[in-house]
Protein backbone atom coordinates (compact mmCIF):
# COMPACT_ATOMS: atom_id res chain seq x y z
CA UNK A 1 0.00 0.00 0.00
CA UNK A 2 1.19 2.98 -0.97
CA UNK A 3 2.08 6.28 1.68
CA UNK A 4 -0.38 8.41 0.41
CA UNK A 5 -3.21 5.85 0.70
CA UNK A 6 -2.31 5.04 4.54
CA UNK A 7 -2.02 9.12 4.62
CA UNK A 8 -5.94 9.16 2.90
CA UNK A 9 -6.93 6.61 5.43
CA UNK A 10 -5.59 7.98 8.52
CA UNK A 11 -7.44 11.25 7.58
CA UNK A 12 -10.68 9.80 7.09
CA UNK A 13 -10.33 8.34 10.30
CA UNK A 14 -9.40 11.51 11.88
CA UNK A 15 -12.49 13.44 9.68
CA UNK A 16 -14.63 10.69 11.72
CA UNK A 17 -13.54 11.30 15.42
CA UNK A 18 -15.09 14.58 16.14
CA UNK A 19 -16.44 12.95 19.63
CA UNK A 20 -14.20 14.72 22.80
CA UNK A 21 -13.00 17.56 20.44
CA UNK A 22 -16.34 19.77 21.13
CA UNK A 23 -18.63 20.63 23.48
CA UNK A 24 -21.25 17.47 23.95
CA UNK A 25 -24.92 17.57 23.03
CA UNK A 26 -26.55 16.27 26.20
CA UNK A 27 -28.93 13.96 23.76
CA UNK A 28 -27.00 12.11 20.89
CA UNK A 29 -30.45 12.34 19.12
CA UNK A 30 -31.25 16.25 19.53
CA UNK A 31 -29.89 19.74 20.52
CA UNK A 32 -30.38 22.76 21.45
CA UNK A 33 -31.25 24.04 18.07
CA UNK A 34 -34.02 21.66 17.12
CA UNK A 35 -37.24 24.06 18.06
CA UNK A 36 -39.10 27.07 16.77
CA UNK A 37 -38.17 30.64 17.84
CA UNK A 38 -39.88 31.12 21.42
CA UNK A 39 -40.56 27.57 22.24
CA UNK A 40 -38.99 24.78 24.76
CA UNK A 41 -36.11 23.14 23.61
CA UNK A 42 -35.81 19.73 23.84
CA UNK A 43 -33.07 19.60 26.35
CA UNK A 44 -34.68 22.24 28.16
CA UNK A 45 -37.66 20.01 28.31
CA UNK A 46 -35.97 17.07 29.50
CA UNK A 47 -34.42 18.63 32.79
CA UNK A 48 -37.64 20.00 33.32
CA UNK A 49 -39.18 16.59 33.36
CA UNK A 50 -36.52 15.15 35.24
CA UNK A 51 -36.65 18.52 38.16
CA UNK A 52 -40.21 17.53 37.97
CA UNK A 53 -40.23 14.06 38.47
CA UNK A 54 -37.69 14.31 41.44
CA UNK A 55 -40.00 16.69 43.16
CA UNK A 56 -42.65 14.75 42.65
CA UNK A 57 -41.20 11.99 44.85
CA UNK A 58 -39.79 13.85 47.69
CA UNK A 59 -43.79 15.58 47.99
CA UNK A 60 -45.27 11.89 47.48
CA UNK A 61 -42.85 10.48 50.35
CA UNK A 62 -43.62 12.74 52.05
CA UNK A 63 -47.65 13.10 51.60
CA UNK A 64 -47.66 9.09 52.75
CA UNK A 65 -45.10 9.03 55.46
CA UNK A 66 -46.97 11.64 57.23
CA UNK A 67 -50.00 9.27 57.62
CA UNK A 68 -48.10 7.02 59.40
CA UNK A 69 -48.56 7.95 63.40
CA UNK A 70 -45.64 9.96 65.47
CA UNK A 71 -44.55 11.67 61.70
CA UNK A 72 -45.70 14.67 62.86
CA UNK A 73 -41.87 16.19 63.20
CA UNK A 74 -41.54 15.35 59.01
CA UNK A 75 -44.31 17.84 58.29
CA UNK A 76 -41.86 20.82 59.96
CA UNK A 77 -39.10 19.49 57.47
CA UNK A 78 -37.51 21.41 54.54
CA UNK A 79 -35.38 20.19 51.76
CA UNK A 80 -32.44 21.04 49.74
CA UNK A 81 -32.05 18.77 46.48
CA UNK A 82 -28.68 18.92 44.31
CA UNK A 83 -29.01 17.59 40.86
CA UNK A 84 -25.59 16.93 38.62
CA UNK A 85 -26.24 15.76 34.81
CA UNK A 86 -22.48 15.05 32.99
CA UNK A 87 -21.68 14.01 29.91
CA UNK A 88 -19.00 12.90 28.81
CA UNK A 89 -17.26 11.98 25.55
CA UNK A 90 -14.24 10.03 24.43
CA UNK A 91 -12.26 9.64 21.19
CA UNK A 92 -9.16 7.88 20.33
CA UNK A 93 -7.62 6.94 16.73
CA UNK A 94 -4.67 4.66 16.39
CA UNK A 95 -3.67 3.85 13.09
CA UNK A 96 -1.05 1.20 12.87
CA UNK A 97 0.49 -0.73 9.52
CA UNK A 98 3.38 -3.39 9.17
CA UNK A 99 5.71 -4.09 5.89
CA UNK A 100 7.18 -7.19 5.44
CA UNK A 101 10.63 -6.80 3.57
CA UNK A 102 9.99 -3.31 3.30
CA UNK A 103 11.74 -0.65 1.23
CA UNK A 104 12.75 -3.70 -1.58
CA UNK A 105 15.32 -4.91 1.24
CA UNK A 106 16.84 -8.03 -0.17
CA UNK A 107 18.04 -11.24 1.98
CA UNK A 108 15.54 -10.36 4.60
CA UNK A 109 12.43 -12.47 3.53
CA UNK A 110 11.13 -12.69 7.47
CA UNK A 111 11.86 -9.20 8.81
CA UNK A 112 8.97 -6.90 9.39
CA UNK A 113 8.64 -3.76 10.24
CA UNK A 114 5.74 -2.17 12.17
CA UNK A 115 4.30 1.10 12.63
CA UNK A 116 1.61 3.07 14.62
CA UNK A 117 0.53 5.78 16.31
CA UNK A 118 -2.15 7.24 18.46
CA UNK A 119 -4.23 10.17 19.67
CA UNK A 120 -6.61 10.77 22.15
CA UNK A 121 -9.68 13.39 22.79
CA UNK A 122 -12.05 13.96 25.97
CA UNK A 123 -14.57 16.63 26.25
CA UNK A 124 -16.73 17.13 29.57
CA UNK A 125 -19.80 18.71 29.94
CA UNK A 126 -21.34 19.45 34.08
CA UNK A 127 -24.82 21.18 34.56
CA UNK A 128 -25.85 21.41 38.13
CA UNK A 129 -29.47 22.36 39.43
CA UNK A 130 -30.36 22.71 42.87
CA UNK A 131 -33.72 23.97 44.52
CA UNK A 132 -34.63 24.11 48.64
CA UNK A 133 -38.08 23.57 50.13
CA UNK A 134 -38.43 26.24 53.16
CA UNK A 135 -39.44 24.66 57.01
CA UNK A 136 -42.86 23.46 56.01
CA UNK A 137 -43.43 23.28 52.63
CA UNK A 138 -42.70 19.85 51.54
CA UNK A 139 -46.10 19.12 53.87
CA UNK A 140 -48.30 22.12 52.34
CA UNK A 141 -47.07 21.09 48.75
CA UNK A 142 -47.68 17.59 49.53
CA UNK A 143 -51.13 18.47 50.93
CA UNK A 144 -51.73 20.24 47.53
CA UNK A 145 -51.11 17.20 45.62
CA UNK A 146 -53.04 15.37 47.60
CA UNK A 147 -55.80 17.12 46.70
CA UNK A 148 -55.26 17.68 43.02
CA UNK A 149 -55.03 13.73 42.86
CA UNK A 150 -51.37 12.94 42.35
CA UNK A 151 -50.73 9.63 44.43
CA UNK A 152 -47.70 9.15 42.73
CA UNK A 153 -45.28 9.59 40.32
CA UNK A 154 -45.58 7.15 37.07
CA UNK A 155 -46.76 9.68 34.84
CA UNK A 156 -43.24 11.42 35.10
CA UNK A 157 -41.37 7.83 35.19
CA UNK A 158 -41.27 7.38 31.21
CA UNK A 159 -37.41 5.97 30.90
CA UNK A 160 -34.23 4.82 32.77
CA UNK A 161 -31.37 6.56 34.71
CA UNK A 162 -33.00 9.53 36.30
CA UNK A 163 -36.55 9.15 34.92
CA UNK A 164 -37.11 5.90 36.40
CA UNK A 165 -38.46 5.38 39.58
CA UNK A 166 -36.28 6.47 41.91
CA UNK A 167 -37.32 4.99 45.20
CA UNK A 168 -37.18 8.45 47.50
CA UNK A 169 -40.51 8.29 48.58
CA UNK A 170 -39.70 4.57 50.04
CA UNK A 171 -37.17 5.99 51.46
CA UNK A 172 -38.85 8.75 53.19
CA UNK A 173 -41.38 6.23 54.08
CA UNK A 174 -39.03 3.53 55.38
CA UNK A 175 -37.26 5.83 57.76
CA UNK A 176 -40.40 7.73 59.44
CA UNK A 177 -40.95 3.65 60.28
CA UNK A 178 -37.53 3.48 61.82
CA UNK A 179 -38.07 6.75 63.44
CA UNK A 180 -41.03 5.63 65.67
CA UNK A 181 -44.60 4.58 63.55
CA UNK A 182 -44.08 1.20 65.87
CA UNK A 183 -43.15 0.61 69.70
CA UNK A 184 -40.78 1.10 70.74
CA UNK A 185 -39.91 4.36 69.37
CA UNK A 186 -36.22 5.84 68.60
CA UNK A 187 -35.22 9.48 68.81
CA UNK A 188 -36.66 11.26 65.64
CA UNK A 189 -33.75 11.90 63.16
CA UNK A 190 -32.14 15.58 62.82
CA UNK A 191 -31.91 15.10 58.74
CA UNK A 192 -32.27 12.56 56.52
CA UNK A 193 -30.23 12.07 53.12
CA UNK A 194 -30.86 10.69 50.16
CA UNK A 195 -28.40 9.89 47.14
CA UNK A 196 -28.06 8.18 43.79
CA UNK A 197 -25.83 7.95 40.87
CA UNK A 198 -26.28 6.21 37.33
CA UNK A 199 -23.29 5.82 34.99
CA UNK A 200 -24.43 4.38 31.46
CA UNK A 201 -21.76 4.08 28.98
CA UNK A 202 -22.40 3.31 25.28
CA UNK A 203 -18.96 2.35 22.86
CA UNK A 204 -18.27 1.53 19.49
CA UNK A 205 -15.61 1.32 17.10
CA UNK A 206 -14.15 1.00 13.56
CA UNK A 207 -11.39 -1.42 12.28
CA UNK A 208 -11.30 -1.66 8.52
CA UNK A 209 -8.48 -4.12 7.45
CA UNK A 210 -6.11 -3.82 4.42
CA UNK A 211 -4.07 -6.77 3.61
CA UNK A 212 -1.81 -7.14 0.43
CA UNK A 213 1.30 -9.37 -0.46
CA UNK A 214 3.88 -7.55 1.82
CA UNK A 215 1.51 -4.78 4.02
CA UNK A 216 -1.05 -4.87 6.90
CA UNK A 217 -2.51 -1.99 7.81
CA UNK A 218 -4.70 -1.72 11.11
CA UNK A 219 -4.76 -5.60 11.94
CA UNK A 220 -4.04 -5.41 15.31
CA UNK A 221 -6.02 -2.69 16.67
CA UNK A 222 -8.77 -0.79 16.50
CA UNK A 223 -8.97 2.93 13.90
CA UNK A 224 -11.42 4.44 15.48
CA UNK A 225 -13.22 4.29 19.23
CA UNK A 226 -15.34 6.41 20.35
CA UNK A 227 -17.29 6.35 24.30
CA UNK A 228 -19.83 8.76 25.58
CA UNK A 229 -20.45 8.07 29.42
CA UNK A 230 -23.86 9.67 30.71
CA UNK A 231 -24.02 10.18 35.13
CA UNK A 232 -26.98 11.54 36.62
CA UNK A 233 -26.43 12.47 40.29
CA UNK A 234 -28.89 13.27 43.16
CA UNK A 235 -28.66 14.37 46.62
CA UNK A 236 -31.98 15.16 48.97
CA UNK A 237 -31.43 16.25 52.65
CA UNK A 238 -34.70 16.75 54.15
CA UNK A 239 -34.35 18.41 57.97
CA UNK A 240 -35.22 21.51 59.42
CA UNK A 241 -33.05 24.44 57.71
CA UNK A 242 -30.51 24.99 59.67
CA UNK A 243 -26.56 25.15 59.65
CA UNK A 244 -26.31 21.65 60.11
CA UNK A 245 -28.69 20.25 57.29
CA UNK A 246 -27.27 22.62 54.88
CA UNK A 247 -23.64 21.54 56.26
CA UNK A 248 -24.49 17.82 55.89
CA UNK A 249 -25.81 18.61 52.20
CA UNK A 250 -23.38 21.00 51.24
CA UNK A 251 -20.79 18.17 52.79
CA UNK A 252 -22.72 15.33 50.55
CA UNK A 253 -22.19 17.67 47.30
CA UNK A 254 -18.88 18.42 47.99
CA UNK A 255 -18.00 14.95 48.48
CA UNK A 256 -19.40 13.58 45.15
CA UNK A 257 -17.81 16.07 43.79
CA UNK A 258 -14.53 15.13 44.90
CA UNK A 259 -15.21 10.97 44.21
CA UNK A 260 -16.32 12.18 40.17
CA UNK A 261 -12.90 13.67 39.84
CA UNK A 262 -10.90 10.65 41.03
CA UNK A 263 -12.33 8.85 39.20
CA UNK A 264 -12.44 10.31 36.05
CA UNK A 265 -8.15 10.86 36.71
CA UNK A 266 -7.97 6.81 37.96
CA UNK A 267 -5.80 5.14 34.79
Amino acid sequence: MSTNRIVAACALAGALSGCGLFTPEKNLLSNDYDHAPGQPSPQGMYEYNIVQHIQCEIRNGVWRASQLPNSGWLRQYGGLATLKLIVEDQSSLSPNASFLTPFGLKGAESFTLGIGASGSANATRTETMAFTYSDGELYRDAVIDAKNGIKDCDKLQQGVQINSDLKIAQFIYDKVVVAGAQEPKIKNFSQLQFEINFVASLSGNITPTWKFTRTTVNGSSSLLSATRTNTNDLIVTLGPLNADTKALHNAAVIGSAVGGAQQAFTP
